[in-house]
């Protein structure tokens, strides 16, 4: 099951055109998938109404560049 979903994940990567990197095993494609779920979310914080009100901006920052770490990472 768990494989299936990796495999079909690898393929969607493999197939984007703006994706900057293309992970090769499964903890690669784990800590860009990773990147992503905290850069949205640091994203979230600082640009939407309802969070940036109760959430610090630099919270939000701090998401986002760790975010961008980890998909740079390889």
């Amino acid at each position: 099951m768990i494989n299936n979903f990796i495999d079909d994940r690898q393929a969607t990567i493999d197939a984007a055109e703006t994706v900057e990197a293309r992970p090769a095993n499964v903890r690669e494609l784990f800590t860009f998938e990773t990147g992503l779920v905290l850069e949205t979310l640091g994203k979230m914080f600082v640009s939407i109404p309802p969070f940036n009100d109760h959430i610090d901006r630099n919270t939000g920052r701090m998401l986002i560049s760790i975010g961008k770490k980890l998909k740079g990472s390889r």
